[in-house]
């Protein structure tokens, strides 16, 4: 495109250059920038900038054109323009870099200097509109704005504290309302804006330890519905559960866990049916695990190991054969069996068996063994297990029933050290309970 021919389109009043007639443009612009025609190059770029101002999708486009108008105004030394011209380039791309190998001293302090400007009005108007989420007690707005900002503008660091106070609030509602899994959040925000805030790390326990409570609670009802094979009630359990988020990663990493154990022999009972043309087992295996599944897309990669399975040809039919007819004998009634129903038996009171990973979800302090720097020696080379059957009491403390293992020096030391473990206590409706349980400990394993 010829100077005389651009110039004119850009003249044209209410159009705008299409997309390659912009690269023209600012190709054009480039080429009377390097012959030093400084005044043309600007001439051209502004034409360009206005027709842009239509586009403001056209990003990369906008860049370039504020870049050269910036050199070119450099070239004219006017500073002025060229620092505005930064400092509009600034506001399209706050990490744009020059190269310092490629242009002059003059042009990178100034565009340096730009950078500084925008980025202190930047943080300026950062700090205005936390002041006003502040004042609106928006802490959402506040925190999510701080923590945007936070890296390009150190100052507003002097904030955290009364954004963690609003936080806390926020949290303090959430608690007395019941929201424990909210309340903790907010608490832990709180904390991580302000590390010192008492209140909020105060809160945050008394959060935690009743979240833990009723998760255990929760759990123990969803372990019994699911040992009495009440699926649909351990998958509405099951779903609870997995909305708390992170809150209730222990307790459903169990759940799952205990899905995909029972899940595994399903699948190789479908495919045992499979081999041997079974297809009524297969038809009722496959409907267990439909009872068994908590969500549709549980257990896909397990599922997946079912083979596809045709079904065997029908046998031909037998040959037809002439009807006999019997004669008909009377037979006299017989009366009906009387069957005993079996009385209810009541449940029994007494301690919760729980398996051992289960038990020490709630583990919440621990002595390690006193053994003897030679057995660790051994330890080292060679792992042992230890295997605890305890009570664990409505207090949390820890009876030692029985430990087994192959060296009796680490095993007496390790029954002595769980004897002093500290757990948390396990509750129902009708409030503690003891806990009897088996758990292997692995020493030496790296």
């Amino acid at each position: 495109m010829s100077p005389l021919v651009l110039a004119a389109f850009l003249a044209v009043q209410g159009s705008q250059p299409a997309q390659d007639e912009i690269k023209d443009a600012l190709l054009h612009a480039e080429s009377l920038y390097f012959e030093a025609k400084f005044a043309d190059s600007v001439q051209v770029l502004t034409r360009v900038n206005d027709a842009l101002k239509a586009q403001p999708e056209r990003v990369p486009e906008r860049i370039s054109t504020k870049l050269q108008l910036a050199l070119a105004n450099v070239g004219l030394n006017n500073t002025a323009a060229a620092k505005s011209n930064w400092l509009e380039l600034y506001s399209l791309s706050p990490d744009f870099n020059l190269d310092t190998q490629q242009f002059s001293p003059k042009v990178i302090a100034l565009a340096n200097e730009a950078r500084m400007e925008q980025n202190k009005l930047r943080c300026q108007m950062a700090g205005d509109e936390a002041r006003k989420s502040l004042a609106a007690s928006d802490s959402s707005a506040l925190v999510t704005l701080l923590q945007s900002a936070k890296a390009r503008c150190p100052e507003l660091a002097v904030l955290e504290p009364d954004a963690a106070e609003l936080v806390y609030k926020k949290g303090l509602g959430d608690y007395k309302q019941g929201d424990l899994s909210a309340a903790a959040q907010s608490f832990r925000l709180a904390m991580t804006l302000s590390p010192k805030h008492e209140m909020a790390a105060q809160y945050l326990e008394l959060a935690e330890n009743k979240l833990q409570v009723a998760q255990d609670r929760v759990l123990l009802d969803w372990q019994k519905n699911f040992d009495a094979r009440q699926f649909k009630q351990a998958a509405a359990i099951y779903r609870q559960v997995a909305s708390f988020g992170n809150d209730a990663a222990k307790p459903l990493d169990h759940m799952r866990a205990e899905y995909r154990q029972a899940l595994i022999p399903l699948v190789e009972d479908v495919n045992r049916a499979c081999s041997s043309n079974d297809s009524p087992k297969m038809d009722e295996v496959r409907n267990r695990i439909s009872e068994l599944l908590p969500e549709p897309t549980f257990g896909e990669d397990i599922r997946s190991g079912i083979v596809p399975c045709t079904p065997p040809p029908a046998p031909p039919e037998p040959p037809k054969v002439a009807a006999v007819i019997e004669p008909v004998v009377e037979v006299a009634p017989v009366a009906p069996v009387q069957i005993q129903q079996p009385q209810a038996v009541k449940p029994r009171v007494g301690c919760f068996r729980m398996e051992g990973a289960l038990a020490l979800i709630r583990l919440k302090s621990r002595v390690e063994p006193e053994i003897p720097n030679a057995v660790r020696t051994f330890i080292s080379s060679s792992p042992v297990t230890i295997t605890i059957k305890a009570r664990i009491d409505e207090r949390g403390n820890v009876i030692v029933h029985d430990a087994t293992g192959a060296n009796p020096v680490i095993t007496s030391a390790m029954r002595t050290a769980v004897e002093h473990w500290k757990f948390t206590p396990v509750a129902d409706q009708d409030g503690p309970r003891c806990v009897e349980t088996e758990f292997a400990i692995n020493l030496g394993k790296k």
